[in-house]
């Protein structure tokens, strides 16, 4: 039985790249699991609360999810892209003020203005399955 509530949407951009699903991959083992079982957690409730998806200062009308794994700060920036629908422009992580990639504020704000312009298109975020049951 399905009890995710939530549909994760990521950006593709032209040349068919999933930029949300190739971060993934270039995580650890045990980055890529803390991932999938957050994911998979906040999929099933109804609204998220604070701590976990948090708007982005200086960023209006951006969000950022947020969890720790071996002991690193991740985030993924994007937008309620309707009812939930959350968009994923980037993956990053975060320590103080410093952002791996340097680039992940305009990567997010280029993202959206392609999505805007149609140079670039979203792609539904296919969920892992945590919990070892037929979904």
């Amino acid at each position: 039985m399905n009890t995710r509530l939530w549909v994760f949407n990521q950006f593709r951009s032209a040349n068919g790249r999933d930029v949300i699903s190739d971060w993934r991959k270039g995580l650890s083992p045990a980055r890529r699991a803390v991932l999938d079982v957050f994911l998979d957690r906040i999929a099933k409730m109804r609204a998220w609360p604070i701590g976990i998806c948090d708007p982005i200062r200086g960023y209006s009308g951006y969000w950022e999810l947020r969890w720790t794994a071996e002991k690193v700060e991740h985030r993924i920036f994007g937008y309620y892209g309707g009812p939930l629908l959350f968009v994923m422009l980037v993956g990053c992580t975060h320590k103080g003020k410093v952002y791996d990639p340097p680039s992940a504020f305009q990567t997010m704000n280029e993202r959206n203005k392609k999505l805007t312009e149609r140079k670039g298109t979203l792609s539904r975020y296919e969920l892992v399955n945590v919990s070892g049951t037929e979904e």
